[in-house]
């Protein structure tokens, strides 16, 4: 749920990321503290969207390796074809948040 949201406005929140990161730099000339806070909340936005986007690619990659090799079996014996569908089912579950 929460990692759909994030595909869903990556732009913005990564824009909004670089922002903080680079705004933290000159917050510090006048606030240490308020400077550090903001860079590091900068930070760690762009670090949950790159590790977001780097899941999602891995999952889709992964579905496209299972769709293949599974489908040359499938041509063999249908249980293979169910066991495909289970697999990318599965393995979509995480960042969906959905079993």
């Amino acid at each position: 749920m929460l990692g759909e949201t994030i595909l869903k406005y990556w732009k913005f929140i990564l824009g909004a990321g670089i922002i903080m990161a680079i705004g933290g730099l000159f917050l510090q000339s006048t606030s240490t503290v308020l400077g550090k806070i903001v860079e590091f909340f900068g930070f760690a936005l762009i670090a949950i969207v790159a590790y977001v986007l780097g899941y999602k690619n891995a999952t889709d990659e992964a579905e496209k390796q299972i769709k293949a090799e599974l489908e040359k079996l499938a041509k063999q014996d249908i249980r293979y074809k169910f066991a495909s569908e289970r697999a990318i089912k599965n393995l979509k579950a995480p960042l969906s948040g959905k079993k």
